[in-house]
């Protein structure tokens, strides 16, 4: 079996020039910050290069406020990377290709998503017939109805024409005692009838090229990913070339939280590790 040591990460630092945060999972969860992990982030900030890298469905320009929010200190828009971000690039990108000077969208999002088209040039419609991009950001919690829109996603996959794009891949995250469900839950429905999406976020290279445009010329085995979630953070890491560090909190603890013993937990998101063939440089605590 391959496995990845534990390492705090005071005692990985000197290895690193870059360090990439992921956020929900690794600083909150259901709006509640995990216990020391604010003055933590904000002691790694002072000594190393930091970008957050987020699946978030909104603009680093909305997450710049959010993030002093938290208490996180000296953040700037330009830390922050986020899937909202370039789904909005993309749509400019696909509008430019097709010379629509105005793109007509349809919104599949939770109403605390919406800013995902603040300060954005479109028209919004509720005829997916009429859109020229689909944007999915919708999420709902496990007590709500998740089959809401199956309908609807599987009439949108019938429409070859219509540009589908998921500005949040994650399946679901953690929140308390129950799980939320994310923009790619809702995503996954397409695909299994038969159409296509394009996802903006981790751990789609499209994220990472976004990092290393800004990283500059940092090498990737200098650059280590910090994150809870197999699927998008490590994999991410994994197929882009960098390194990652798998913390214990968020979707992780899962895998483990069965195990009584530091050492048992570790075994546990091991086998995990193998199981999925995502594996982590080393597993991690921040605080």
């Amino acid at each position: 079996m391959k496995t990845a040591p534990f390492k705090h990460i005071s005692d990985a630092l000197d290895n690193y020039d870059l360090l990439l945060f992921d956020l929900w999972g690794v600083i909150i969860e259901d709006e509640k910050f995990y216990p020391g992990i604010i003055d933590a982030v904000n002691n790694l900030l002072k000594h190393k290069k930091s970008f957050f890298v987020s699946n978030a469905p909104r603009p680093a320009f909305v997450m710049e406020d959010k993030l002093k929010s938290w208490g996180l200190e000296g953040v700037t828009e330009d830390m922050i990377i986020t899937s909202g971000d370039i789904a909005r690039e993309i749509i400019l990108e696909h509008s430019r290709a097709a010379s629509i000077a105005k793109p007509v969208i349809y919104h599949l999002g939770a109403d605390q998503n919406d800013d995902i088209l603040r300060k954005f040039d479109y028209i919004p419609t509720d005829d997916y017939k009429k859109a020229d991009i689909f944007l999915i950001s919708m999420f709902r919690d496990e007590n709500q109805n998740l089959r809401e829109f199956d309908e609807l996603l599987k009439n949108v996959a019938k429409e070859k024409s219509l540009l589908t794009i998921c500005s949040n891949p994650d399946i679901e995250i953690p929140k308390g005692n129950m799980f939320r469900y994310c923009a790619g839950f809702f995503a996954r429905v397409v695909e299994q009838n038969g159409g296509e999406v394009v996802y903006t976020g981790k751990p789609k290279k499209i994220m990472y090229d976004h990092v290393f445009k800004k990283a500059g010329n940092i090498a990737k085995d200098r650059i280590l990913m910090i994150g809870d979630t197999y699927e998008t953070d490590i994999l991410g890491a994994q197929d882009s070339g960098i390194h990652s560090g798998l913390v214990m909190t968020g979707n992780a603890r899962k895998f483990h939280e069965m195990h009584e013993s530091h050492a048992g937990k570790v075994n546990a998101l091991n086998q995990m590790a193998n199981e999925l063939k995502m594996f982590p440089t080393f597993i991690t605590e921040l605080v």
